[in-house]
């Protein structure tokens, strides 16, 4: 399998569904048109082919899915793990040996003027190429995928999102959200650089912040196990990023 276009294809796909992040209640045909369109930047750089022909209906078929499944509010977020799901094995199946995706010379020549641009004197090998993909890769599911993930997850085990009760308002509630889309990225960067120590100074910090709000329950019960499973999913991607480097 040829892991940099691999990686590079599942990128814009995860780049395309951060549109996803602020849409609770599905996408609009706005959202859908950039879903569709920024997966398809991928296809200029890659050697025309059955692989490329099959990449391309894929990436141009799949919106009406999405749309179809986006309609079904009460299942948002199960549909939109079994859509990361089908991306993955669909393009690991087109960058298989059996299709054999490659990049062509447009690719070559663009890794080349960034070399000389940004890193004069240093060579790029497609090691270093899909190095730097496989930590945008493990970015884009920290930043958003995690989060669709642990929504999901809370509802199954009976916890209802905050931004729908009288509790928090969708102000606070947005806040929240931030909060945890930077401490999954803070637990993901300090993973990679060893410094676990501060993984427990970014938790205790929100405690603290939190202290007064735990009077509530219900909110206590969220927060607690809301910050344990994203802090937990952000761990195990930045591991697997780590190992696979």
């Amino acid at each position: 399998m040829n892991y940099a276009i691999f990686l590079g294809i599942l990128n814009l796909i995860l780049l395309s569904r951060l549109r996803l992040m602020l849409r609770d209640d599905g996408i609009t045909r706005s959202d859908l048109w950039v879903m569709t369109i920024i997966p398809l930047l991928g296809l200029p750089f890659l050697e025309v082919s059955l692989g490329w022909i099959l990449l391309a209906f894929y990436l141009v078929g799949n919106p009406a899915l999405i749309w179809m499944l986006e309609k079904r509010k009460k299942r948002l977020n199960r549909n939109r793990i079994l859509m990361l799901i089908l991306h993955i094995m669909s393009v690991a199946v087109l960058c298989s040996p059996i299709f054999e995706l490659s990049a062509n010379e447009l690719a070559a020549n663009l890794l080349a003027g960034i070399n000389v641009v940004f890193l004069p004197g240093i060579a790029i090998t497609d090691g270093t190429v899909t190095a730097v993909y496989l930590f945008i890769f493990g970015f884009l599911m920290v930043l958003n995928e995690t989060n669709i993930i642990l929504r999901y997850i809370l509802k199954l085990v009976g916890l209802k999102s905050l931004g729908k009760t009288e509790e928090v308002d969708q102000k606070e509630y947005n806040t929240g959200r931030i909060i945890g889309l930077l401490e999954r990225t803070f637990v993901f960067l300090f993973v990679l650089l060893n410094q676990f120590a501060a993984i427990g100074f970014i938790l205790a910090a929100k405690g603290v912040t939190r202290f007064k709000d735990f009077e509530s329950r219900t909110f206590a019960e969220y927060v607690l196990i809301g910050t344990l499973l994203s802090a937990l999913l952000a761990m195990g991607i930045a591991f697997l990023v780590k190992v696979v480097l």
